[in-house]
């Protein structure tokens, strides 16, 4: 992309990554925040359609079918990563394990004017909601805890998690024969008829309870139900006018009027393109007044759905108890029923169990002990040393080719960015991209991801250096990459596809809204249609 300041080539590729879930730093002057970008990307060779206005995203297929609407940034990262195949877990700032999305996925391969020409990984702010995630997503993308290793560490820890409930388990078992075994020994069972005079007390107090709590709940409910009707109300209600903007947004856009005549006075107004868009911003407010709404009525049906199992569940315990008080005030005693077995009974089946609980657990340290072993291998010192071996010749000619002064690599790790001052600062760190770039794509690597660079042109880069920048992302990179550069002049380095922005402030412009419009809306109507109907049952 090359245009000069203004022109609006960092808005097209903040917009590209913003729209696939990841925000890059840096704010966009005079940028309309409401606007629309749909990215058409292909995974393995499958073609897929990436809708996103403000926190709103979606995603179809290539044939225009919804896979995906929401507003839940957790859930669109969940979905992308899936997507891609890409299950790196990193640390939450609460030290809980979480599944990284999109800006990690991406870090590496994206140079951002605006945060990632200097020392500090910054392209993109929100990344600090891990803790320490740079060396992590470093190591998954170079090969040096490769895809198959979290693959390998998930289903260990799946093992282990069942092996730590099978010992809990065993554990229970045991103290409860261990106590069962004092207090009914092999010579035969025994009670306390005292005991069952208190189980009928308690059991009564316990029905006391539960009809106080059975009365609290059907308040609770009266008003859950009361608030849940009148939402629903104002759904219908903003529902009803959104059908009638988007009558009027189409009639604006396809009738073919000079002037509008007012049904009720007959004063006549221009139909601008200003009109246009402005009816279509209200058809954006309703529509995110309705999701509003309907996620309000969700909320509010999910707390009387809780609020009526639990009458239900306190229904059945009070049926419950009745019935056994019932039982326990005729001639039925306790003493019957035990009377009526044996202590070996209940010693056989404890053996039993215990000894099904042990062949499960070994079951479980076997296959642990195999997942350890495959994992030993997938970070095996060889295999990191190739990797660094790699990188740090790689990042040796890239300074070589940037005109930059020789350094000792000996040291160089895969989180070793570059902090210099001057104009070789951006080389450096151009150098530094190209190195991960490369190990990325080599041997041990696992992705082939776009890179992008915006823009070479920093830190007062001469007539000798600038060419030799673009000369090296031009020849240099890696074979196969998709590579997107935006630079402020004509180069003459040869690029596949060049896009040629001229006016400031006018990337998008007003003479091809009506095309571009043609393309977009059906996704649009589509992206919201999904979050109305999914709203609507979260509201059941």
């Amino acid at each position: 992309m090359v245009g000069r300041n203004h022109t609006g080539k960092s808005s097209l590729i903040k917009s590209l990554f913003t729209a696939l879930g990841a925000r890059p730093e840096g704010s966009l002057d005079r940028w309309d925040k409401n606007a629309v970008a749909l990215v058409r990307f292909s995974v393995n060779g499958e073609s897929y359609h990436a809708l996103q206005q403000q926190s709103y995203r979606a995603l179809f297929t290539a044939d225009g079918r919804c896979l995906l609407a929401t507003a839940a940034a957790s859930e669109w990262g969940a979905a992308f990563a899936d997507l891609i195949g890409f299950n790196l877990v990193l640390t939450g700032r609460n030290q809980e394990a979480v599944g990284a999305d999109a800006r990690a996925f991406f870090l590496p391969f994206y140079i951002n004017q605006d945060g990632s020409w200097h020392a500090n990984w910054s392209t993109f702010p929100s990344i600090k909601q891990y803790k320490a995630p740079v060396q992590p997503i470093l190591e998954y993308f170079t090969g040096v805890k490769p895809p198959k290793y979290y693959e390998t560490s998930a289903l260990r820890d799946i093992a282990q998690a069942a092996l730590r409930e099978l010992q809990r388990e065993q554990k229970l078992v045991l103290h409860v024969r261990e106590r069962f075994g004092k207090t009914l020994p092999l010579s035969g069972p025994k009670t306390v008829p005292d005991i069952f005079e208190q189980d009928v007390s308690r059991l009564t107090e316990e029905v006391t309870r539960l009809n106080r709590q059975q009365e609290e709940l059907r308040n609770v409910q009266v008003r859950d139900q009361e608030v849940f009707d009148s939402l629903q109300l104002q759904v219908q209600m903003a529902r009803e006018a959104l059908r009638t903007y988007d009558g009027d947004a189409s009639f604006l856009r396809t009738e073919p009027h000079d002037t509008l005549t007012c049904p009720t006075c007959g004063a006549e107004h221009n139909r601008t393109f200003l009109d246009i868009l402005h009816y279509a911003e209200d058809a954006r407010v309703l529509r995110e007044l309705v999701i509003r709404l309907q996620a309000d009525s969700g909320k509010v049906g999910k707390e009387l759905e809780r609020t009526r199992r639990r009458l239900h569940e306190l229904d059945r315990s009070y049926w419950d108890i009745s019935q056994v008080l019932e039982v326990r005030r005729g001639d039925l005693k306790f003493d019957d029923v035990v009377k009526s077995m044996g202590a070996e009974v209940a010693f056989v089946a404890f053996e039993n169990e215990l000894r099904g609980l042990k062949a499960q657990i070994d079951e479980k340290l076997s296959a642990i002990e195999i997942y350890e072993a495959k994992l030993k291998e997938l970070t095996s010192r060889k295999r990191s040393k190739d990797i660094l071996g790699l990188f740090r010749s790689s990042y040796a000619q890239a300074r070589v080719a940037l005109n930059l002064p020789i350094v000792d690599t000996k040291k160089l790790r895969l989180t070793s960015r570059p902090d210099v001052s001057g104009s070789g600062g951006p080389r450096s760190i151009l150098a530094y991209y190209a190195a991960l770039w490369a190990t990325s794509f080599g041997e041990y690597g696992s992705f082939v991801v776009p890179l992008v660079i915006d823009s070479p042109q920093q830190q007062g880069q001469d007539e000798t250096n600038l060419p030799k920048m673009i000369e090296y992302v031009s020849r240099n990179l890696p074979e196969h990459s998709q590579i997107i550069l935006g630079i402020e002049a004509a180069t003459s380095e040869k690029f596949d596809h060049v896009i040629d922005l001229s006016e400031p402030y006018q990337l998008l412009k007003e003479g091809e809204y009506a095309s571009v419009n043609a393309v977009v809306a059906p996704y649009i109507e589509q992206m919201y249609a999904s979050l109305f109907s999914g709203s609507e049952e979260q509201a059941r």
